[in-house]
């Protein structure tokens, strides 16, 4: 029987260590019938280091083996960055100048940001606001990108928030808590008109991981890329200049170089020709001091003023403020530092932290909810009191108002995390546990009860005592957490996505706040009761609590 020995095309494709015989096409076309030819002899001797006698001519080189030996080190994965862009580097420019406006125009006025003894608070606030929107969406739609959906309604809010400074009223307290939201409500809206928000286009579930992007990952990650992309910027221009040289492309000038040499040698000239035309012009030399002698003076007040301290001051501050917000822009358009997103999204993380049991997470809500219903049946009557205006026997209303309403207050905030907490950690989930339904039904419930009977209180305290500026806020506070434990009943019922919700809800109202002229309302409120109401027999001391 005629053994049948496979050809060298079969065994490893020709590549470019294959011999090539050009010369003689005929001689190639015979080779592999001296190969089939010789191939018994070759298959009883094969020879040394020729495995199936092929001849080492028409063998390719082995192939490089796939895995590594099992010594080697893993090969060290680096961040692969991108080149960078005129667009980058021109907003690189762009952005120092924000950053400097950003402390020029909050303090046109002089005065704090928060200030409000003017005709305004302060409105370089608001010019600010709208220049930081137009560089940010003109980047934006630079560099391809179209802003999401909801980062219109933020920036709405951020626009409001930033108008409400134009206004004639705010400040104080409220002034505070209304810059901080400010600058809040700018990096939220970076982040969800680039569409980096963990869901894509909306709020979610994941905000705490979106504000940590917005605050802390995005602008300290990508703090140094503002002078990075300009060096790396100056680079590729020299390099593609120097290719264009190298190719005979480049056109031959002077340049800049040649000029700054040109005025040294004038200077080097002048030095030894100036004391020889002063000596022979007295008329020129009185012209030459009189020139000198008004730059000196004009240098010597320009130094002099409290303005160049002032400008000195802003432009250290310029260059921290300008790395930050200009890391916080790149890093969501180009979402550097975010590849980590997809990974926080995976269901699979969401399903190991469900270690709770089903029956522990139902056992201690229902004893959670036992509690509060013992605790408002012994107190009803203590609690109950300020539904009907009336005071328990032995109590003030400062010390009726006081007793016990920032622990309410303390308690919804903590049934609140314990209710996310139990859907998030239980094993079964919501939908397919009746039981875990009905107690966050429950509890929901009676954390409106205990807050009803905190607001009663303020209204009693309120009616006796006057408006300030903090009663309104810890109102507006007790108005939406009510609104968010009605929102966990509805939940139950159909799909409601609470953490978006709650977070829309609190920026609206915050926003209406800051925009409505409370401090007035507060003045009219109590001059109206001043006028209407008798006088109080109890005499008022002022509380650190209800100031």
């Amino acid at each position: 029987m005629k053994n049948e020995y496979p050809k060298v095309g079969e065994i490893c494709p020709p590549c470019e260590n294959a011999p090539k015989n050009e010369e003689n096409p005929q001689k190639s076309s015979d080779l592999p019938e001296k190969m089939q030819a010789a191939a018994p002899d070759a298959a009883q001797e094969p020879a040394a280091g020729m495995p199936g006698g092929i001849p080492a001519e028409t063998r390719c080189a082995e192939p490089a083996a796939k895995n590594p030996p099992p010594d080697a080190a893993p090969p060290v994965m680096q961040r692969k960055e991108e080149p960078a862009s005129r667009l980058d580097a021109v907003f690189a420019g762009v952005f120092f100048v924000v950053a400097w406006l950003f402390w020029r125009m909050q303090n046109s006025l002089g005065q704090p940001w928060f200030y409000n003894r003017g005709m305004t608070q302060n409105i370089g606030v608001f010019w600010f606001t709208l220049i930081f929107v137009s560089v940010v969406l003109c980047w934006l739609y630079r560099s391809g990108h179209r802003p999401a959906g909801e980062s219109w309604f933020w920036l709405c809010i951020l626009i409001a928030l930033g108008g409400a400074f134009a206004l004639p009223y705010g400040g104080d307290l409220l002034g505070a808590v209304h810059y901080l939201a400010l600058l809040a409500a700018a990096s939220y809206w970076v982040l969800s008109a680039s569409g980096r928000l963990i869901s894509g286009e909306k709020s979610s579930n994941f905000l705490f991981f979106d504000v940590l992007h917005m605050t802390f990952v995005l602008p300290w990650c990508n703090f140094g890329r503002l002078f990075a992309i300009v060096h790396s910027w100056f680079r590729q221009c020299r390099s593609r200049r120097a290719q264009q040289k190298k190719q005979g492309q480049a056109k031959k000038s002077g340049g800049f170089g040649a000029a700054l040499a040109g005025l040294g040698v004038a200077a080097m000239f002048l030095m030894i020709v100036m004391p020889q035309l002063f000596l022979a012009d007295a008329g020129f030399e009185a012209l030459w001091d009189s020139m000198f002698a008004g730059i000196a003076a004009w240098l010597n007040r320009w130094l002099l003023t409290d303005w160049l301290e002032t400008v000195l001051v802003q432009l250290v501050f310029t260059i921290p403020t300008a790395m930050y917000l200009y890391g916080l822009v790149y890093g969501c358009i180009h979402g550097r530092y975010l590849e980590h997103t997809d990974s926080i999204q995976d269901p699979q993380i969401a399903q190991g932290l469900r270690i709770v049991p089903r029956i522990t997470a139902n056992i201690a809500l229902a004893v959670l909810c036992g509690v509060y219903a013992v605790f408002l049946a012994v107190q009803a009557n203590y609690l109950f009191h300020a539904f009907f205006g009336t005071l328990p026997q032995g109590f003030s209303y400062a010390e009726y108002a006081r007793s016990g309403f920032f622990e309410l207050c303390r308690v919804a905030a903590v049934n609140l995390c314990i209710l996310l907490g139990a859907n998030s950690l239980c094993r079964t989930p919501r939908s397919e546990n009746k039981a875990l339904r009905r107690l966050n039904i429950l509890l929901s419930a009676l954390t409106l009860l205990l807050l009803t009977t905190a607001a009663a209180k303020m209204g009693l305290y309120i009616y006796a005592y006057g408006l300030t500026e903090k009663r309104v806020l810890v109102s507006v506070f007790l108005i939406w957490l009510a609104a968010v434990f009605t929102a966990v009943i509805v939940m139950q019922l159909r799909r409601v996505e609470l953490v978006r919700f709650a977070v829309i809800l609190g920026a609206v109202m915050f926003t209406l706040l800051c925009l409505l002229p409370v401090g007035r309302g507060i003045q009219a409120y109590n001059d109206f009761f001043c006028k209407n109401e008798p006088v109080l027999t109890e005499p008022y001391e002022y509380s650190g609590d209800y100031a």
